[in-house]
């Protein structure tokens, strides 16, 4: 899933890792997804009925869409909701921000997944990157499923490896992580030009540290 690129993106990079509003490239579209919400160029997760979580790196967004699913005023038929966002709480040390909702939504949040990863575990992820390096975002919500390959040498990162065609891109960070139905990471960044050859980098949830900021 890839996400058109916008001349007020923010890019930062790590050696030839790139941090930026990624998206998926050769992701098929994926089932409505309530949780998930965009938010500005990026993706988050509601985790409770008043906080999202996204990258740090996506900057300050001024309001969500929950429950996105597609750009058309309709959503596809499904319900969505615009929620204004009230406070950003940035992590001190991994790409992950809090964000406040000015009220509660009606969506159930998604569960946070507590216990390790093992290699080989498949990780699905939900965005809506752009399909293709420098291409456009997709109409429809994209999903795609990747196989974690170990922890990476940066506080937090989780890496994982591509299966055939499919890759992170522009318009995908910040957006959710699932194993097993659960949150365990959002997404942070892709080594090359969305390279379907290349390895991504996913910022595993600090639990210790939402549970400190939602009450």
């Amino acid at each position: 899933m890839k996400k058109l690129l916008i001349a007020s993106a923010l890019l930062a990079s790590c050696g030839t890792e790139q941090a930026s509003n990624l998206d998926i490239v050769g992701g098929q579209r994926a089932p409505y997804t309530r949780y998930f919400a965009r938010v500005g160029g990026c993706g988050s997760s509601l985790i409770a009925p008043k906080w999202l979580v996204s990258a740090k790196h996506c900057g300050d967004p001024g309001k969500a869409v929950i429950g996105l699913w597609e750009k058309g005023p309709t959503n596809g038929g499904n319900p969505k909701e615009e929620i204004k966002i009230v406070e950003v709480i940035k992590h001190p040390s991994r790409d992950l921000q809090l964000l406040k909702l000015e009220r509660r939504s009606k969506f159930r949040p998604v569960p946070l997944y507590r216990d390790g990863l093992i290699t080989g575990d498949r990780l699905n992820v939900f965005g809506f990157g752009n399909t293709e390096y420098k291409g456009s975002s997709p109409e429809y919500l994209q999903g795609a499923v990747f196989s974690y390959t170990g922890d990476g040498a940066r506080e937090g990162i989780i890496r994982a490896n591509n299966r055939p065609y499919q890759a992170v891109c522009h318009g995908d960070s910040g957006s959710p992580v699932i194993f097993r139905g659960e949150l365990v990471a959002t997404v942070t960044f892709t080594e090359g030009r969305c390279s379907v050859k290349g390895s991504m980098g996913f910022t595993r949830l600090d639990l210790e540290w939402i549970r400190q900021h939602i009450k």
